[in-house]
């Protein structure tokens, strides 16, 4: 097993030095305006990793989803049962961002790469066919569908948390240029952006 993280911060490389600083293998990737483009390029090293190491699987973990130390060993379970390419686990909405919005955080889930287990097979289809959707969660899914790759979402099945931050949010992207991709909560917490994160802290101090 390879860990492996993206940095994709704007003008800065303090987040890139402090996960390094953890061991961890990370590469920084200079974004591009908008999050289609940026994610992209980044599932592009992604799968170049996994060719390179011959990873059969890619295992997708937002920074700011926490799940239980079951998880991995779970869903490659699942996949390999069910010959499956492609398995998921549902993660809540950000508590506050969900209060600030007026919506109970259990009302709407996730369903994409936060939580995710996919064959490294379906991301070499998914990388190759991205332009026809123009985005990588879309191509994903799609390619998936298209090939018959047979999916698995879970529910309830090991802990997954969705951390909030918005008071360290860090304005790195525009929003995908995607027509309809849905924005389950549209009000931001009143502290949005009001403290840096620690490691930018120290770099500009």
């Amino acid at each position: 097993m390879s860990i492996y993280q993206i940095d994709n911060s704007r003008d800065t490389k303090a987040y890139f030095e402090r996960i390094k600083a953890t061991g961890i293998d990370v590469t920084h990737l200079a974004p591009w305006s908008d999050w289609d483009r940026t994610f992209f390029k980044a599932w592009e090293l992604i799968l170049r990793r996994a060719q390179d190491l011959d990873c059969k699987w890619c295992l997708s973990l937002e920074a700011d989803n926490i799940v239980g130390p079951e998880a991995l060993e779970v869903m490659v379970n699942i996949a390999l049962y069910g010959n499956l390419h492609l398995v998921t686990h549902d993660y809540p909405l950000h508590d506050s961002a969900a209060k600030a919005s007026g919506v109970s955080p259990t009302s709407w889930y996730y369903r994409e790469l936060g939580v995710m287990l996919l064959s490294r097979q379906l991301l070499e289809r998914a990388i190759s066919e991205f332009e026809e959707f123009g985005n990588i969660a879309a191509a994903i899914f799609g390619c998936c569908t298209r090939y018959h790759g047979g999916q698995c979402n879970l529910t309830c099945k090991f802990r997954s948390e969705h951390r909030s931050g918005y008071h360290q949010s860090y304005q790195n992207l525009g929003p995908s240029e995607c027509v309809g991709l849905m924005m389950p909560t549209p009000q931001m917490p009143s502290d949005y952006g009001s403290e840096l994160p620690p490691c930018l802290r120290e770099s500009a101090a």
